[in-house]
């Protein structure tokens, strides 16, 4: 028999139907039991089995995930800053996360609240802070939720279709399976975005040969 962990906890999510897919979804953003996109691609391969419409997919999970990410957002905000910085951290480091790198995720986004609450919500593990580090700037509401409901849908749209689509069009598709091979994905991803973005920094930091005194 073959080992689906994952496949099997989905199961019972697919009898409550698109409740389950908000439900679960919304969990997710407070407790993160399951990586995201574990879940999502978990959400596809029911979707391509019939379970519910991909539309519909798409559509529970983002406003599920939506709701968690408002309910962070106001939550640490409702906190006051002392004791949300250490809530945030000590939630950070539990997840992986360095101290410098909330720091800077932090400061990143009180210097553009908007544009980083849409883009931080496609970047793996630091999206699910994203919203606290926009409560913790003090940054407006409105703005930073739609622009991070925009990214959530992105994101959610992406792997839900590709766990769709494997499931559609590929071999019998095992849930745990490939959501391995989709960490081992991010990871390669994220390691060459972090290496390109170093290489820049460093070319910018090298003085200009042709300014150079003769």
């Amino acid at each position: 028999m073959e080992f689906d962990p994952l496949g099997a906890g989905m199961s019972l999510v697919s009898g409550h139907g698109l409740a389950g897919v908000f439900a679960l979804a919304l969990a997710e953003r407070i407790v993160p039991i399951i990586p995201s996109y574990g879940l999502l691609l978990a959400l596809g391969i029911m979707a391509a089995d019939g379970a519910f419409g991909l539309p519909a997919a798409v559509t529970a999970a983002t406003l599920g995930s939506v709701t968690g990410c408002a309910a962070v957002f106001c939550g640490v905000g409702r906190l006051g800053e002392a004791r949300s910085t250490r809530l945030v951290m000590r939630c950070g480091r539990s997840c992986g996360l360095s101290a410098e790198r909330i720091d800077r995720g932090i400061e990143a986004v009180r210097r553009r609240q908007t544009i980083l609450a849409f883009a931080l919500q496609l970047v793996p593990t630091v999206r699910l802070f994203a919203p606290a580090f926009a409560a913790l700037v003090g940054a407006r509401p409105r703005g930073v939720l739609a622009a991070s409901a925009l990214g959530i849908a992105v994101w959610n749209a992406m792997f839900i279709a590709i766990g769709f689509g494997a499931a559609r069009w590929g071999e019998p598709t095992n849930m745990t399976t490939l959501t391995l091979a989709a960490l081992g994905a991010l990871l390669a991803v994220e390691g060459g975005l972090f290496w390109t973005l170093r290489k820049i920094r460093t070319g910018r930091g090298r003085p200009d040969a042709s300014s150079a005194p003769c």
